[in-house]
């Protein structure tokens, strides 16, 4: 990318400088911290949006962080590479004031910083009076958006960002392009469909837990409906992880590995994101109503607390691993309840253990991976705590090994009534958490045990091992009856 010598190179700040929009994050900011307001806060922006920036970043700004900001590594190079020519680059944005000059500050790489003040909103034709009026002569313009051709059009040169196709359509003097390409416009599919988390559907099969002990007595129909079910829980969690996304974007950033995600690292914008997690609750809800009134209410339970526990509950210690342990005993209901067999307190007390002690087990690898003095981000746990979640984790562990014996062995109701299988069940779980922990403590453990059980080949083993004994219980009354 060859520069003039006299030019000035003027930088865009969202979706050219950083990948995201500082706008759109104060809104989801407001949204997480006082909703009361959201609507307030998009009458103002409608009436007077440079007002109303002001008016977001006064209240909310100060969860932006100018060194967690996802930036471009391409538009950092382009600075760079006008500084080494000793020509100096401008910070010229839509973006409000106050905020860029935190950036700039942070940087400490321009000459001159502008955004929008509370009068003008330094866009489109706003922003090509204030560079033509200070800057004597030709200038360079990075930009991104729709907004910014009015701006390439009074440059010298320019360079596009995932700008649209117009923008390389203009041309200079010599007839040449004068927008270069230095990001391609490119769909925003891929990065949605991993901030869904399609591998996490893998979770809801525990819909099919009480329908599995019960494979005799089930009809073409209830296959159906689980299926079903199935698929309107996938789409409530991916609904759900998006907007504990959107919500978690400032923690996600100052974490090692979640500031990878999506959102956080500005791969996918907060209106899509915000526009697939309003389309993906919405079917879910229908969809779950039409099979199933008690199934629907259990999916409105589950999006209820996953939603309190984006808000708020997953910030208070030992609450949050309640809550998560309590998301996925959800699941086993809703799917009881679609083949009309809810479980018994002893079944259910079994798997709230098992996710609990999971729940316990996540919370440690996080808290492992700090050094002293330090919390992890955006939840209630500090370095010092790892003894006590380690002993919590493996006695709830434990005790679900315990529940699962009682369970099979005494309880008055159960699906299976085989001692035998019951306790051989118990000892595969044994072992299987056993393994986990063992994992855990030695550092081998991702950030989700339930991912790490799903790919470990020992977990896989204990699972269908478990998987092939309830089998052949519950498929007992057709071998009989066969053979």
């Amino acid at each position: 990318m060859a520069t003039s010598p006299q030019q000035t190179l003027v930088m865009d700040l969202d979706g050219t400088l950083i990948r995201s929009d500082t706008t759109h994050e104060l809104l989801v900011l407001c949204l997480r911290w006082q909703p009361f307001l959201l609507p307030l806060a998009i009458l103002k922006l409608l009436k007077r949006r440079s007002a109303g920036k002001r008016w977001l970043v006064e209240r909310f700004g100060h969860h932006i962080d100018p060194k967690d900001l996802p930036y471009e590594q391409n538009a950092l190079s382009l600075v760079h590479q006008f500084r080494e020519n000793n020509q100096e680059v401008w910070l010229v944005s839509g973006a409000d004031d106050q905020i860029v000059k935190s950036i700039a500050s942070h940087l400490g790489v321009f000459a001159r910083a502008q955004g929008s003040t509370t009068e003008v909103n330094l866009t489109a034709a706003n922003k090509t009076s204030f560079l033509t009026k200070h800057l004597s002569g030709d200038f360079a313009y990075a930009g991104n958006s729709t907004h910014d051709i009015d701006v390439w059009k009074s440059a010298d040169r320019g360079y596009g960002f995932n700008a649209p196709s117009a923008a390389y359509a203009l041309r200079a003097k010599n007839d040449a392009p004068k927008v270069t390409e230095v990001i391609a416009r490119k769909s925003s599919l891929p990065y949605l469909r991993k901030t869904m988390r399609l591998h996490q559907w893998m979770k809801n099969i525990l819909i099919f837990v009480v329908p599995g002990l019960m494979l005799s007595t089930l009809t073409i129909a209830n296959y159906l409906e689980l299926l079903g079910a199935f698929i309107c829980f996938g789409f409530m969690a991916s609904g759900t992880y998006i907007l504990n996304d959107l919500f978690d974007i400032p923690d996600d950033r100052k974490h090692a590995t979640k500031k990878l995600r999506q959102i956080a690292a500005g791969n996918l914008s907060v209106p899509l994101a915000s526009f697939a997690l309003l389309a993906l609750i919405s079917s879910s809800v229908i969809g779950a109503f039409l099979l199933d009134e008690m199934f629907g209410w259990m999916l409105i339970l589950y999006a209820l607390t996953t939603i309190a526990y984006s808000f708020r509950l997953k910030r208070l210690p030992v609450i949050d691993v309640f809550v998560l342990s309590a998301l996925f005993t959800i699941r086993v209901w809703a799917g009881a309840f679609i083949v009309d067999a809810p479980p018994s307190a002893w079944l259910t007390l079994f798997i709230g253990l098992v996710f609990l002690s999971l729940a316990l087990a996540k919370r440690y690898v996080e808290i492992s991976k700090l050094s002293q003095r330090r919390s992890v981000s955006g939840r209630g746990y500090q370095a010092g705590d790892e003894p006590m979640v380690l002993a919590f984790g493996s006695a709830a562990a434990n005790a679900a090994v315990i529940s699962l014996a009682i369970y099979g062995l005494l309880a008055p109701s159960r699906l299976i009534d085989n001692p035998t299988i019951m306790t051989i069940l118990a000892a595969i779980v044994a072992g299987w958490f056993m393994r986990i922990w063992l994992v855990a403590v030695r550092g081998q453990l991702n950030d989700d045990p339930v991912l790490f059980a799903v790919k470990d080949k020992v977990s896989l083993l204990c699972l269908f091992a478990a998987a092939l004994l309830v089998a052949s219980e519950s498929l007992r009354p057709i071998w009989i009856q066969w053979f």
